[in-house]
């Protein structure tokens, strides 16, 4: 009996090493296929590649004290304000962010401290600014630590304004850590400027020429109209990565579009697009980054570049069999909005053999310079075509449009240079010449004297 006893702990031992070595096996392979985005980013982070979004050194950050339920309650109840009564999928990702930003900044706060329930841990200037300086000390990137410091400075608000009942922290000391951040995005937005420009001087020096989108339509067109052919006759995911990839990059090379506008791009907005009457379709996408200011995204497709569209679609269908369909046409195997789409983007674009790396943000990037070289900064057409791309002018500006070139620099020589030719006072006639304050009082005494006389000495 004794050794039955033993040799079953060791079998037992055995499952749990079998086990154990199964689990790393698919977590392998989850990370491998890019399966668990969670997983992913925990390897990058300990692997030190680190993210855009969370830096390197965000494992070495004081974990959020979980074990406070009145901690727990107020993130909860922030979070149901912050996404509403129907939020989106968009919208639970964004206030999602938001909620790791802020269990960040309390997990901070609260190092060492006791009666978190009190929330006096927040006030602690010395340990607030600390943290602010642990943005930037860890290697985040500028633009990515004032999303940190905004979320935390609304978040005291919220604070402020519906303390929790377990709150002991006093109105006044609440306003000074809001006063304080105040001044600390004051300060960040001068550096995130600065980075701003550096990103674009980056792309200036590999931007999309004409010829490279104009090369890149008609190739896309050629190619499409293949794969269509191929998918209606034999079903490969390559085949269909590609397919997606070349619908997109013709695309956005013309209308410049960013990817959130081709992720939810649906059936039901591609059905109902308007029929013109040159044989045209309107479409009119609702869900993408600037809704809420310029209303839907529109895009006016051919008669041809429509059919790309429905027979999209069409594979989808054929392809679903019974599976539950996805209501986006750019859309992956397990038949949900394709967020890889980037990736077929940038194979198809070395497919063509074309110079550069290529995204949708180096597309617009294009676009958007060229609208602006070629019809003026403030003329009528390029206010068209910055509303069409669902952004003004001045956004255009600041985040797409490239630097001046040197021939637009030199024309703006030109222009100085003929202002100052023109204003000089020794090029113009002794009647238009400027009078000054003190020549027109001068004058004006001569005129009283004369009147008093040959006699009056002054």
């Amino acid at each position: 009996v004794t050794k039955l006893k033993a040799e079953v702990a060791n079998l037992k031992d055995e499952v749990a090493k079998l086990q154990k070595q199964i689990r790393e096996l698919n977590d392998g392979f989850e990370l491998s296929q890019a399966y668990n985005r969670n997983l992913k980013r925990a390897y990058d982070l300990s692997s030190g590649r680190g993210s855009t979004d969370i830096p390197s050194g965000e494992i070495l950050c004081p974990p959020f004290p979980d074990h406070i339920p009145a901690l727990n309650t107020l993130l909860e109840e922030y979070k149901e304000l912050q996404e509403g009564p129907h939020p989106d999928a968009k919208l639970r990702h964004n206030v999602q962010n938001k909620l790791y930003r802020i269990r960040h900044f309390i997990g901070w706060m609260s190092k060492g401290q006791s009666g978190l329930a009190k929330l006096q841990f927040l006030d602690n200037q010395t340990r607030l600014k600390g943290w602010a300086g642990y943005l930037v000390d860890c290697g985040m990137v500028r633009t990515t630590s004032l999303h940190y410091l905004k979320n935390v400075r609304q978040f005291l608000v919220y604070v402020q304004e519906t303390p929790p009942k377990t709150s002991r922290l006093g109105q006044k000391n609440v306003r000074m850590g809001i006063r304080y951040l105040k001044s600390v995005i004051k300060g960040w937005n001068r550096h995130v400027v600065q980075h701003q420009m550096s990103v674009k001087g980056r792309k200036d020096a590999v931007m999309h020429t004409v010829a490279e989108l104009q090369q890149c339509r008609r190739l896309a067109r050629l190619a499409i109209p293949k794969l269509l052919s191929k998918l209606e006759h034999q079903h490969s995911n390559s085949s269909l990565w590609k397919l997606q990839g070349y619908v997109a990059a013709y695309l956005a090379s013309l209308y410049g579009y960013r990817l959130g506008v081709f992720l939810n791009m649906t059936d039901l907005e591609v059905s109902e697009a308007v029929h013109g009457d040159k044989d045209d379709y309107l479409l009119k996408m609702t869900h993408h980054k600037t809704n809420e200011a310029f209303g839907t995204a529109k895009m006016l497709l051919k008669k041809e570049e429509y059919g790309w569209l429905l027979k999209l679609i069409a594979l989808k269908t054929k392809c679903a069999s019974t599976k539950e369909l996805s209501k986006f046409v750019f859309f992956n195997t397990t038949f949900g909005t394709n967020r890889n789409l980037t990736k077929h983007l940038q194979m198809v674009w070395s497919e063509m053999q074309l110079r550069g790396e290529v995204n949708f943000i180096t597309l617009r990037t294009a676009v958007a310079t060229f609208a602006r070289d070629r019809h003026g900064e403030d003329s009528v057409q390029r206010k068209s075509m910055a509303r069409l791309m669902c952004h003004d002018t001045a956004t255009a500006d600041r985040h797409y449009a490239m630097d001046l070139s040197v021939e637009q620099a030199r024309n703006g020589r030109l222009l100085f240079e003929q202002a100052q030719e023109t204003t000089n006072s020794r090029t113009l006639p002794q009647t238009q010449r400027p009078q000054s304050a003190w020549n027109f009082r001068a004058r004006s005494n001569e005129t009283k004297l004369q009147a008093l006389g040959p006699s009056f000495v002054p």
